[in-house]
């Protein structure tokens, strides 16, 4: 059995693991474009979740020559890379007040109750108020990236 064309082939996995981060836990709610006020605790007495990632990377290097007198070759290396292998959506950020990644606590406070009453006086629908909110509070910043994969060629020369 010959594993010759197994010869500059390789396969990589690397794991990746995370401590949760420090943030501030904010004692007041605010609105997303100003953040909530104060803190609860100590500064960066808080933690995010842990979190963790596997990629993976398979590549072959292969050999093509150009001249046969002189020797001269160019090489490249085909490969395939995967980051977030395991798609896990793991949470990097959140929002201070609500510590969620998905909602900032604003609707749901005093003052959020108060511009909903704000928006009710005015004769506007609420709910299309609460779905603009929400849309503007969804922050894909607060995740990891999902998998993503990758084709490609190096070429030496």
């Amino acid at each position: 059995v010959s594993y010759t064309h197994l010869a500059d082939a390789g396969v990589n996995l690397i794991g990746t693991i995370v401590s949760g981060r420090p943030f501030t836990r904010q004692a007041v709610a605010g609105d997303v474009t100003v953040g909530g006020s104060g803190y609860v605790g100590s500064i960066n007495g808080a933690r995010l979740p842990w979190n963790y990632s596997i990629d993976l990377r398979i590549d072959k290097r292969f050999k093509q020559t150009i001249n046969k007198e002189s020797g001269k070759a160019i090489y490249y290396n085909v490969y395939f890379r995967v980051q977030n292998l395991l798609d896990t959506r793991n949470i990097i950020g959140v929002y201070g007040f609500s510590a969620d990644p998905d909602n900032d606590g604003f609707l749901t406070s005093t003052f959020g109750q108060d511009r909903i009453e704000g928006v009710l006086r005015t004769g506007r629908n609420v709910a299309n108020f609460e779905d603009a909110y929400n849309w503007r509070v969804v922050n894909a910043g607060n995740y990891t990236l999902p998998r993503r994969m990758y084709v490609g060629v190096i070429l030496d020369f």
